[in-house]
């Protein structure tokens, strides 16, 4: 969902530019966003959940699921952004969840 905030108020703020007399500003007006705050806390959040979650169970368990950010961003962003939707992308986003029920499933 962090991605989502952040990515809502990037499109309001426009681009980021690359030319350091305008990039001040600009950096300046996304720290007054308070949305962007709670974009960068919940970035923070998720990550101090994933080193928990790695501390406990094995990588290889792990790291399978956390490619399922990539279906939940692709819905996300088609939900809360109105970002165009494909049947390309979402065939390439149910291959992923089936390849990480195959990883959970397999056999020791």
């Amino acid at each position: 969902m962090a991605q989502i905030i952040i990515k809502s108020r990037l499109t309001e703020h426009g681009t980021v530019p690359f030319s350091f007399e305008a990039g001040w500003p600009y950096l300046l007006g996304l720290l007054a966003d308070w949305q962007v705050w709670i974009g960068g806390l919940g970035l923070v959040a998720s990550s101090l959940f994933w080193y928990a979650g790695i501390s406990r169970i094995p990588l290889s368990v792990a790291f399978p699921f956390a490619a399922l950010s990539y279906p939940l961003i692709f819905a996300g962003s088609i939900v809360f952004l109105h970002e165009r939707f494909s049947w390309q992308s979402l065939a390439g986003n149910g291959l992923i969840v089936l390849g990480v029920v195959l990883a959970a499933t397999q056999l020791p």
